[in-house]
């Protein structure tokens, strides 16, 4: 009697505090609070949340809703909530970020340390006519790039000659949805009778395994490969089909285990539960996977598939990155553990998961990660895939117009040695 008593003076505490909290908050955010704590409870792929206390953390960030006045003030505190379940695949978008014709500035930019570094600047953007290039470094906070298409941002940069500036760059929404084709190879002729090929891949999406096929049928007869997917952060288990090109006969891949399948068996599973997922192979589009996990219970391992004498045995480089996730996160991981390629380049984001978008009214939505990947060792994706060789992210070669990551895996595959 006296362990109830307790629980229930703990209870009364709780609603007494819940309630006082939400007195001194804007009601609008304290209902879009509450469908988000209730949202992540009921669909966060992990039914245990990552052994977080999920009612905790929501109470502990409740009274913080009294400061909340803005849009962007509740969305930085909810992402500070969301962050407790140390998870990828997570996103909370407010309503203008909803919107179709919201975009960036034309540039891929990715944290070196403290600082914000353009990789990338898409040829025809407004960004390139305005002079930004790859190594500058972006001072102005990074959600501020983002608004309306067409809308002018004002960013200021630390150029790669020195000096800080500021310009005035049309926001075009250059990279996203990923640039046409995703798929892009080409041949270099390396010597006498040598030829190594090149191919980047920006996105597995549905129509990735014909590119895959055709891809390699053009590149199968290069005396080595490296397969760039530094830049791609999106797709679905159509990455396994260029996998199969590599792998000796099929060989177990991405093994999609669901929140229900996973709650039945009480939470994270164990080696021999992923293991024992249902077999299937050639499922390469979103929808087919949704139909394997629907006819399975919930849980689908996804294989590589045998091509016989079409496999690629040649030496293989895989350069992955920061901006490496989703999918292309499973393929690096995949080459890694099933082949015999090399991957190089930075630890990837962290984000192999399967997601879903949900509505939390008033425009707000989350984006959450409803079903795990795994390994058939067991191994969760939920966090980043380290390479083999590790590549030093270099500003100096950025500003240089130089491809150091590039340079080193075509020195790996030449036997040249690199510049002193």
């Amino acid at each position: 009697m006296k362990r109830i008593a307790i629980g229930g003076l703990l209870a009364l505490a709780v609603a007494t505090s819940t309630a006082a909290a939400d007195r001194k908050a804007d009601r609008k955010y304290v209902e879009i609070y509450n469908r988000l704590v209730r949202t992540v409870a009921e669909n966060f792929y992990d039914p245990n949340l990552h052994g977080s206390s999920w009612q905790t953390v929501a109470q502990h960030y409740r009274p913080r809703l009294r400061n909340v006045r803005t849009d962007q003030d509740f969305q930085r505190l909810g992402e500070q909530m969301l962050v407790e379940l140390a998870s990828g695949q997570i996103e909370l978008s407010m309503p203008t970020e909803a919107e179709a014709d919201w975009t960036g500035v034309g540039v891929r930019a990715w944290k070196m340390g403290k600082d914000l570094v353009v990789q990338e600047v898409d040829p025809i953007s407004d960004a390139r006519r305005q002079g930004l290039q790859p190594g500058d470094v972006i001072l102005t906070p990074e959600r501020e790039l983002s608004g309306p298409a067409g809308t002018a941002a004002s960013i200021r940069i630390r150029s790669c000659e020195g000096p800080e500036k500021l310009v005035s760059v049309r926001r075009e929404g250059a990279f996203w949805p990923p640039q046409r084709p995703t798929f892009r190879w080409s041949v270099l002729r390396a010597g006498e009778n040598r030829s190594i090929g090149y191919l980047r891949v920006d996105a597995f999406e549905d129509d990735a395994a014909e590119l895959a096929d055709r891809a390699m049928a053009d590149l199968k007869d290069t005396d080595a490969l490296i397969v760039d997917v530094r830049y791609n952060a999106t797709g679905n288990a159509s990455a396994l089909r260029l996998a199969s090109y590599f792998t000796e006969g099929s060989q177990p891949g991405f093994i999609h285990l669901t929140r229900p399948w996973l709650k039945q068996r009480g939470g994270l599973p164990d080696a021999g539960q992923v293991l024992a997922a249902p077999k299937a192979t050639g499922v390469y589009t979103t929808a087919g996977v949704q139909r394997a996990l629907a006819a399975n219970g919930g849980a689908v391992a996804l294989w590589t598939e045998d091509l016989g004498p079409r496999r690629y045995t040649r030496p293989v480089i895989v350069l992955q990155g920061e901006g490496t996730a989703s999918a292309a996160e499973g393929f690096a991981w995949l080459m890694k553990l099933k082949t015999k390629a090399t991957v190089m380049g930075r630890k990837t984001a962290g984000a192999l998961l399967g997601s879903e978008t949900f509505d939390l009214g008033q425009g707000w939505s989350v984006t959450l990660p409803t079903h795990g990947v795994w390994a058939a060792e067991g191994t969760s994706g939920d966090r980043p895939v380290p390479p083999q060789v590790v590549l030093p992210m270099s500003r100096a070669s950025m500003c240089s117009g130089r491809d150091a990551d590039l340079e080193a895996a075509m020195d790996r595959l030449t036997g040249a040695r690199p510049a002193v």
